[in-house]
């Protein structure tokens, strides 16, 4: 009998034994995700979200230019103006249903209805229909040759392929539970919002056999989990780093990165371009409604106090271009007049344009140290030439929904200031910079202080249009010089932002964002 018992055990021991632990690598990202919509996730941390859940048709790689990704093979006509893509086969949703055209095309409408860079593919498309299961067409209305880059995932929100249903649902019908086509599936059961997002390996996504390229090639997930810590305080984030509490730090904060690397931490530029900082005025509101009082927002900061107090000694410069200075963009045209600083110049503008001591609503937030740097120099800044300063500091996605609301004739949340920053892989190009959409009236996209310029937006759109990348560089320079003469934003210099991982990561890509797909944890 004591030898049946023995025998009965042994397999168990054995499964025990040959049992593989659960591999998870434990993340803080730079902010709590608050949008499940790949076509309405608007910022940064809704980006990657979405492309860890969601596929898309292309995606960029290192170099920001695009790669098929479902997509099998594309024909483009000789004029231009018709598209004919075929998926690849095998593509299946995390539910186990089959990726479709029809699935596509649903998903595509919405992403075209849902923003500036959508919006720009939605006014030059004619149709979008189905050949079959597996090959739709697109045909525009006039030649657009930025077609795979907003196909690819260029900017926030991202086309990400959703199910039709989903793609279909209402508008004001939100997303919890999606359904994703990516390389993660997101773990609703184990949200806690404000503490914890959670995202499992898919197990079914068939990565494409390429080398992965930035958010391109083989997305072949290393992990059986990947679990995100919200800890807005940076401090903790570091300790939490250095004690190995967690594995990986999305956007460390720069004046900890010396304390990092002293204990054995790796801290790197991981996107393809360095982030800027940028000043942006409401427009609805006096007095930056102004150009006057614009021009004293452009001589009343010196790149180097914001860059000096968020980057430290090294790992930034200061550039004035509405572009990225060094992408295929930069330039510094026009804007002559605005590179030095002249506080009593701009005292004398800020009064021709009419302010009279009101109020000026300066708002950020305490959690991202970058906004809370640049908030701070802004309102000292203002308060130097006189300026009577509201210095408003709130949650980051309560301030993000403040400012991308257009004001009501009865809304008390009015704001006059904002100062923030961006990827280089997104504002290095007028389509994917929406602080450069400066529609008018009912049709404008870019809802951040509303800034309306015919004549800039044409100029934008010019840039669009552009057949090639030397005709797109030579039209960019001419919107650079009236954008000076407008001023949608003051620039405030760009910055390396650095991703902090501890000794024992490996597999992490330059790209666009940080993808957690090829990341192995020894």
């Amino acid at each position: 009998m004591k030898l049946v018992r023995w025998l009965l055990a042994v397999p168990l021991v054995l499964a025990c034994a040959g049992a593989r632990a659960e591999t998870v690598l434990k993340v803080v990202p730079s902010a709590d995700l608050a949008e499940l919509d790949p076509t309405r996730a608007a910022n940064q941390i809704g980006r990657i979200y979405s492309q860890m859940v969601f596929d898309s048709l292309f995606a960029l790689d290192h170099t920001l230019s695009p790669k098929p990704m479902m997509v099998e093979s594309e024909e483009v006509s000789p004029d231009r103006l018709t598209y004919t893509f075929t998926l690849r086969p095998g593509l299946k949703f995390t539910d186990g249903s089959p990726v479709t055209t029809r699935d596509v095309i649903a998903s595509l409408q919405r992403f075209m209805a849902g923003g500036s860079v959508g919006g720009q593919l939605k006014a030059r498309l004619g149709a979008l229909e189905a050949v079959n299961d597996r090959t739709f067409r697109m045909t525009l209305t006039k030649p657009f040759g930025l077609v795979e880059f907003v196909l690819g995932g260029a900017g926030a929100p991202m086309a990400g392929i959703m199910r039709e249903q989903d793609a279909n649902r209402p508008a004001t019908t939100p997303l919890t539970n999606p359904i994703g086509s990516g390389p993660f599936i997101y773990n609703a059961a184990r949200r806690v919002s404000g503490q914890r997002v959670v995202f499992d390996r898919n197990p079914d996504y068939p990565a494409r056999a390429e080398p992965p390229d930035g958010a391109a090639g083989g997305r072949v997930v290393k992990v059986d989990r990947v679990e995100w810590t919200i800890l807005p305080d940076p401090t903790t984030a570091a300790n939490a780093l250095v004690r190995g509490e967690v594995d990986f730090w999305d956007t460390a904060s720069p004046d900890l990165v010396p304390f990092l690397k002293q204990n054995g931490i790796v801290a790197r530029r991981t996107t393809s371009l360095p982030s800027t900082v940028w000043i942006r005025p409401n427009f609805e509101l006096p007095p930056f409604d102004n150009v006057k009082a614009r021009q004293a927002l452009a001589l009343l900061f010196d790149q180097k106090d914001f860059m000096e107090a968020v980057a430290g000694p090294t790992g930034w410069s200061t550039c004035f271009s509405f572009s990225i200075c060094g992408s295929v963009l930069g330039t510094e045209v026009g804007s002559e007049p605005f590179r030095k600083p002249d506080l009593a110049r701009a005292k004398q503008l800020l009064a021709e344009s009419g302010y009279k001591g009101e109020p000026i609503v300066v708002v950020g937030t305490p959690q991202l140290p970058v906004i809370n740097i640049v908030s701070q120099i802004m309102a000292q800044r203002l308060r130097d030439i006189g300026a009577n300063v509201d210095l408003q500091m709130g949650d980051w996605a309560d301030v993000f929904k403040r400012v991308n609301t257009p004001r009501q004739p009865t809304d008390r949340t009015g704001w006059n200031l904002v100062g923030t920053y961006s990827l280089g892989g997104t504002w290095f190009n007028p389509l994917t910079n929406v602080a450069l959409d400066s529609t008018c009236g009912a049709g404008a996209t870019s809802s951040m202080g509303r800034p309306c310029d015919l004549e800039g937006e044409a100029l934008r759109q010019a840039v669009l249009a552009a057949p090639d990348a030397e005709a797109r560089k030579a039209a960019f320079e001419t919107f650079q010089k009236h954008a000076w003469q407008f001023i949608p934003y003051v620039p405030g210099g760009q910055f390396d932002i650095n991703n902090a991982y501890r000794a024992n990561i490996s597999g992490v890509l330059d790209g666009y964002v940080i993808s957690y797909w090829n990341i192995s944890k020894n």
